[in-house]
């Protein structure tokens, strides 16, 4: 059976092989093409249209492209604001020894234009509503002395609050007896 493949494609191959060189010589053979007429000169006003417009589709496609890498690069430069300002908010909140080993996270989100001010979001839980506003005052301090533009949105909750939200219902799981 291999033998049978074998010899088909080295017949097939001869066959490619003659069929080649005799094209060769056979060209050589065939009469020459007709000598053509010089062709008569065109206005150059019916190829310019197409000549501007590519022009004007390039500029318009340099411009695209230059706008948005100014605002890929406007992007990425309030992202390193947002980073550096989340840097010292945090930095500032370990300073503080009275705040040491509770779970604060500032989360810092910069706008893409200058006018808008910056949100700063504080998440975490504190044991009483004094250190509560230790830490608001800790960081619209700090914050004041990177950016004059701050709007900071407080979701810190402290025990004392989670405590008067619970009072006169029992806690989850547990009975009274009275049932």
């Amino acid at each position: 059976m291999n033998s049978a493949r074998t010899g088909t494609f080295r017949s097939a191959l001869l066959v490619a092989i003659a069929s080649w060189v005799v094209n060769s010589h056979a060209w050589a053979q065939t009469t020459p093409n007709p000598v053509m007429p010089p062709a008569t000169p065109q206005p150059a006003a019916e190829g310019g249209g197409a000549a501007i417009a590519a022009v004007v589709v390039v500029v318009g496609l340099f411009m695209v492209i230059g706008v948005v890498v100014k605002l890929f690069d406007l992007k990425q430069k309030r992202e390193s604001e947002a980073v550096q300002l989340q840097a010292q908010l945090s930095d500032a909140l370990l300073r503080e020894p009275s705040l040491a080993g509770l779970p604060l996270t500032p989360t810092v989100h910069v706008p893409m234009w200058r006018g808008t001010p910056a949100t700063i979001e504080l998440m975490g839980r504190v044991p009483t509503p004094e250190l509560k506003d230790t830490v608001l005052r800790i960081v619209r301090d700090e914050a004041a002395r990177i950016r004059s533009d701050v709007q900071i949105e407080d979701r810190l909750s402290s025990a004392w609050e989670d405590l008067g939200t619970c009072v006169g219902r029992p806690a989850h799981g547990v009975t009274t007896g009275t049932e």
